[in-house]
């Protein structure tokens, strides 16, 4: 598949001194998330700390002002092996209006399965059959970063999302200026039919929106929460512990 060429030329182009990904260690990125022109609750994106070779990719989204008394808090995360960037395990952590679950995976590349540990009124655990290459959401948002982007380019992927895999087709659809907090930014618009069920599904696509420079920020991403369909908006971004080249100047800040 896809996916599975691009991961072996990624880590080949490590080897060969190519560039890292436009993320590393450190990053932050916080949205504010609006319904109906209100808005409704924050989201954020970062890179946590390295464990070896695995990078944590964590998404967190959660509630509040005018309907901060409807609890709603989500933690996606996604062990991303730095070389290949492919996922080694993932996990989603939910709280919704007082009901609690969960999702681990772990991924067996070498099998070709995924464990899929649910737990929430009850516990489950299913093995999924996976094609090589396989991503979850997080580690797609990730991967979109990663990639050429100009208008009508279009990438494929594997995608597990709770205990079934879907074959997902990403397609550049625009580029726009996107007001942000942080300013106006000129942005690739990225449709995204994720055509996922139960906890991911969705009347309509994913779209995100990802700056036009080398640092590839998600400023915008319009997609259906728990509340509706909501637009998320870029505030406040800060680059990961990246190590420069001899030289090199680090890569700017995106204030509030």
């Amino acid at each position: 598949m896809i996916a599975a060429a691009l991961g072996l030329a990624l880590a080949l182009s490590a080897d060969a001194g190519e560039p890292p990904p436009p993320f590393a260690p450190g990053e932050r990125t916080e949205l504010s998330v609006d319904y109906l022109g209100v808005k409704v609750g924050m989201a954020r994106l970062q890179v946590g700390t390295p464990a070896g070779e695995l990078w944590p990719l964590i998404i967190q989204a959660k509630t509040g002002g005018l309907v901060g008394f409807l609890d709603v808090r989500e933690q996606l995360v996604s062990n991303l092996d730095r070389r290949t960037l492919l996922p080694r395990s993932a996990s989603l952590e939910a709280v919704e209006l007082g009901y609690r679950h969960s999702d681990h995976t772990a991924f067996d590349r070498a099998a070709g399965t995924a464990t899929v540990v649910s737990r929430g009124k009850s516990t489950t655990t299913t093995t999924v059959p996976l094609a090589e290459g396989t991503l979850d959401f997080v580690a797609l948002v990730f991967r979109l970063r990663t990639l050429p982007l100009a208008l009508g380019t279009k990438h494929g992927f594997d995608v597990l999302a709770g205990t079934k895999s879907h074959a997902v087709v990403a397609e550049v659809v625009g580029r726009e200026e996107v007001e942000t907090r942080a300013g106006t930014l000129a942005a690739w618009k990225v449709k995204v039919p994720t055509s996922f069920g139960g906890k991911f599904s969705e009347k309509d696509p994913t779209y995100l929106w990802f700056s036009d420079d080398a640092r590839r920020v998600l400023v915008k991403l319009s997609t259906d929460f728990a509340i509706g369909r909501a637009v998320a908006h870029l505030v406040s971004y800060q680059p990961g512990r990246v190590e420069p080249e001899a030289g090199a100047a680090s890569p700017p800040s995106l204030g509030r």
